[in-house]
């Protein structure tokens, strides 16, 4: 009888086996491979097409030294053609206290920039060259922004010329503190914002604008910041009819209540933006008094003083907003214009 050698079957199996994980391990390598030299080719066009919108705008302010002698000082930023016309945006902080401003397209012609207008406490600034065959840039919608959406910063970083940077949204809807205010509504990114690109783009992976790049946390590896478009886009008219934007303002000194102020307070409630200080202004003409706590805004619940802050942000001079506010036990309801602020 022949001896049976089931040894050289299950050694044949196991080949087999191999050979079909290897050969699937092979297709799964094309794929991805393809993948990234697909992304690659659509982030080599979006570059293509944006980086000829991305211009440099260099500044000139003059200082006095400690022998009081003055001395021009030269600055470097970024900015986007926003229109064919020569409209320009780039950060307030870029342009402040310069006495002149020039502007370096792609191409490499070079223009003297007017400041057309600026909001400091939203860091944004109009500018305005005479030249023809401008590339402006395609807005994008920032409102439909998703976290974990793809992201491309393109600036003029230490003035060396056009330079990418390529990542993601992280967060949307930020608020940091700066040295003058709070800036609101930010969209929060891993592309890197190296200093000078100040007022350059950050765009979608259509290649249209969703934030101009206002701040980094250099500190901290990958934390940038870049204003969202849809905060340009809501002030760009009135920056360039008045040279500035009206800022609303209640009149309130708060902070933000969590339950260890309530409890040391006795207070009814353990959110929301308390008063400590309500000086002359709407708060105090409608009512409001120190001590009293914001709860609500024309419906929407306030958390603390971030959601009061952008309630009002958002708004319009001489719009009037339904305030609800916790007064000891009881609760109320008003009416509040907002004005200019001072």
């Amino acid at each position: 009888m022949v001896a049976y050698k089931p040894t050289r079957f299950i050694v044949w199996d196991i080949h087999s086996c191999y050979n079909g994980i290897f050969s699937q391990l092979n297709i799964l390598c094309a794929i991805v491979n393809n993948m990234f030299l697909e992304l690659e080719r659509k982030l080599v066009e979006i570059v293509d097409e944006v980086v000829p919108s991305v211009v440099s705008v260099t500044t000139t302010r003059l200082a006095r030294t400690q022998l009081s002698q003055v001395v021009p000082i030269k600055g470097q930023g970024s900015g986007v053609v926003l229109t064919d016309t020569g409209f320009i945006v780039t950060n307030a902080h870029v342009i402040e206290g310069a006495r002149d401003v020039d502007v370096t397209l792609h191409d490499g012609r070079s223009f003297k920039a007017v400041v057309v207008g600026e909001s400091k406490l939203r860091d944004l600034a109009i500018l305005k060259i005479e030249a023809e065959g401008l590339n402006p840039i395609e807005m994008g919608d920032s409102g439909s922004l998703k976290v974990g959406q793809l992201a491309i910063a393109v600036g003029n970083p230490l003035g060396l010329g056009s330079t990418v940077t390529f990542g993601m949204v992280s967060a949307i809807d930020r608020t940091i503190q700066s040295e003058r205010s709070f800036l609101e509504g930010l969209i929060q990114t891993s592309a890197q914002i190296n200093p000078g690109n100040s007022g350059g783009a950050l765009v979608d992976s259509s290649g249209r604008l969703i934030g101009v790049p206002t701040a980094m946390i250099p500190w901290s590896q990958g934390i940038g910041f870049a204003i969202a478009v849809d905060s340009l886009k809501a002030i760009f008219d009135e920056l360039v009819q008045t040279g500035t934007v009206r800022t609303p303002w209640m009149g309130i000194v708060g902070v933000t209540l969590n339950k260890g102020i309530a409890s040391h307070y006795n207070l009814r409630v353990e959110k929301g933006a308390l008063l400590v200080e309500v000086p002359r202004g709407p708060a105090r003409n409608m009512g409001l008094q120190s001590g009293d706590v914001i709860i609500a805004i024309d419906g929407a619940e306030i958390s603390g003083m971030e959601d009061l802050r952008s309630q009002v942000i958002r708004s319009k001079v001489g719009k009037k907003l339904m305030v609800r506010f916790q007064r000891g036990n009881d609760v109320f309801e008003g009416y509040l214009e907002l004005t200019d602020a001072p």
